[in-house]
């Protein structure tokens, strides 16, 4: 079966930002959906991540793999429950963009739970915003510790189901 993914463009529809930082809600929400993708190793996951990000915006995707790479081997990104947050600091992006990534089999991802790990929310910064980056990676993983939030996006049965539990799950963090 080969992944299925759908591209977000502008937020149409997209809850409101919150008041503090009127970039975050647009990050919340990932340029790309990937659902039932295969990825055998960490390796092919950031590689796979990697490609979308340099099709969308003409980009090199070796930097941006190796980016990623290196983060978590500095320390693992996945929180427990089958949930990791994979970021980097990229030098030739302007803004943040994020990836929804549901693999069709969980990886070993040495998650503190040793759950094998099938969703992932890719985060790749700018190199200057480190208040951002910081504040993205705080709300997700809020957002994610739900386990009602992360049953529906388990359950989705394609990308545009997976958009709108997220989309939920956006809505219900700045309720």
């Amino acid at each position: 079966m080969r992944s299925s993914f759908e591209s977000r463009g502008c937020l149409a529809g997209a809850p409101a930002a919150p008041a503090d930082d009127p970039f975050l809600a647009r990050w919340l929400r990932p340029e790309r959906i990937l659902c039932d993708a295969a990825a055998a190793s960490a390796d092919e996951l950031f590689a796979l991540a990697a490609t979308q990000v340099a099709q969308s915006h003409g980009l090199d995707a070796g930097p941006i793999r190796r980016a990623l790479a290196r983060r978590e081997q500095a320390e693992t990104t996945a929180l427990g429950g089958g949930f990791a947050i994979p970021h980097a600091r990229i030098a030739s992006i302007a803004e943040p963009l994020t990836l929804l990534i549901r693999l069709r089999n969980g990886l070993d991802f040495k998650a503190p739970d040793d759950a094998p790990v099938a969703l992932f929310f890719v985060i790749l910064v700018p190199l200057g915003d480190p208040h951002a980056h910081l504040r993205l990676l705080a709300i997700v993983a809020e957002m994610f510790s739900d386990r009602a939030f992360r049953r529906r996006l388990d359950d989705a049965a394609d990308a545009s189901a997976m958009d709108d539990a997220l989309s939920a799950g956006v809505a219900a963090i700045r309720a």
